[in-house]
């Protein structure tokens, strides 16, 4: 399932306006402490997310259901930060995000193998997984959603970020619109 998402990634159209933005100087680290820390607060969410609908599962339903709704929101949660992923500062709400069609191709077969791993006889022994209802396919898919809530306030702070590091409080800002004439003046 992941592999394919990969794919989908890697062979992507780039974001747009990828190569008008500058290039990051050499001194500069590939993983910053900030995007260290990114990285790890979302292994964080993804982890406790993902334990979290264990246990609570494992209480009410028995521990085969809990193993597979575990899997199933660790898969989700990876496959929303993939969409997520695609553009560093646009929202994964934009109409660029799908209009890739290899990447529209592999989020949708990495979702069908998805369901296909609950589903199938071949899979569910292979994995050792168990068919879920809808149900619990809401539960895993909400708790794999706060991914993208995350993601996307993140987006919203570097969006802004970037826009105040282009026009500085007290700097020259754009030009303001002149003022329109009274008709007959």
């Amino acid at each position: 399932m992941l592999s394919i998402q990969s794919v989908g990634l890697g062979y992507s159209k780039p974001a747009a306006g990828l190569m008008e933005r500058p290039p990051l100087p050499p001194s500069r680290p590939i993983l910053t402490r900030a995007l260290i820390v990114w990285l790890a607060l979302v292994g964080l969410l993804m982890g406790i997310g993902t334990l979290s609908v264990i246990s609570g599962a494992e209480q009410v339903h028995g521990l085969a259901i809990a193993r597979t709704m575990g899997m199933v929101t660790f898969a989700l949660f990876i496959l929303f930060f993939s969409i997520e992923s695609k553009d560093e500062r646009d929202s994964a709400f934009s109409l660029d995000t799908f209009s890739d069609k290899t990447f529209v191709i592999t989020t949708s077969g990495s979702f069908v193998l998805l369901v296909l791993s609950t589903v199938l006889g071949i899979f569910q022994t292979v994995l050792k997984t168990v068919r879920l209802d809808v149900r619990q396919w809401l539960i895993c898919t909400a708790v794999a959603l706060s991914i993208v809530v995350a993601a996307e306030i993140r987006k919203a702070v570097l969006r802004q970020t970037a826009a105040k590091a282009i026009h500085p409080a007290g700097g020259p800002g754009p030009e303001p619109l002149p003022a329109e004439r009274p008709s007959g003046a």
